[in-house]
């Protein structure tokens, strides 16, 4: 099985550039506890507060376990960005080729 990557992209107000920085500080101390999958956050080259969070899973099962194993926690932190965001979040799922 190959590994499965998740984008989440999105632009971030720039009024709430500090605090969205705070809560992804957050995010990432919650998902480093995550057996299932690696987190991390990128920033666009060249287009300041346009954000990417990637999930990496190492399978598909791992991928799914990931998904049930989401807690309140991680939904609050997620719904605590929503406040941040500037226009419309795009989901992408990655899955790698054989």
């Amino acid at each position: 099985m190959g590994k499965v990557i998740l984008t989440v992209q999105y632009d971030v107000k720039e009024t709430k550039r500090t605090d969205y920085l705070a809560a992804v500080e957050k995010l990432k101390a919650h998902y480093a506890t995550n057996q299932f999958v690696s987190y991390s956050v990128y920033e666009q080259r060249g287009k300041q507060n346009s954000f990417a969070e990637i999930f990496m899973a190492h399978s598909e099962v791992a991928y799914k376990k990931f998904e049930e194993s989401e807690d309140q926690t991680a939904d609050d932190l997620t719904a605590q960005l929503q406040d941040y965001l500037d226009g419309k979040t795009k989901y992408t799922t990655y899955m790698e080729t054989k």
